[in-house]
């Protein structure tokens, strides 16, 4: 009888992927790869980002960028197309800085 294994991706696995472009990100220990996204929908998702830092400004309680890798756990590592996240979550220990630009650890809500 042969017993199959049930491959867990972590973030240690993501480091060791190729820069070639793709975007991967893990979901449940799940590797999701796609292409980089198309310029029409970087535009929209850089009007997000405007629109929530020129809120951000008045308010004065976060920012946000696009494309930015988050980690939540060591098996789920994303790179959503707008993050926002407040100064005080900024601040706070679980926000731990990865060689990843704005890449951030963090665990429970924003």
């Amino acid at each position: 009888m042969s017993q199959s294994v049930i491959w867990r991706w972590t973030t240690a696995d993501l480091e060791r992927l190729p820069d070639n472009g793709n975007h991967y990100e893990i979901i449940a220990g799940d590797l999701f790869v796609s292409r980089t996204p198309h310029r029409r929908h970087q535009k929209v998702a850089d009007k997000i980002c405007a629109d929530l830092n020129q809120w951000s400004e008045k308010t004065g309680i976060g920012e946000a960028t696009t494309a930015t890798g988050v980690i939540f756990t060591e098996a789920d590592n994303v790179i959503p197309d707008v993050v926002w996240i407040s100064y005080e979550k900024l601040a706070s220990p679980s926000a731990i800085a990865t060689g990843k630009p704005f890449a951030s650890s963090m665990s429970g809500h924003w």
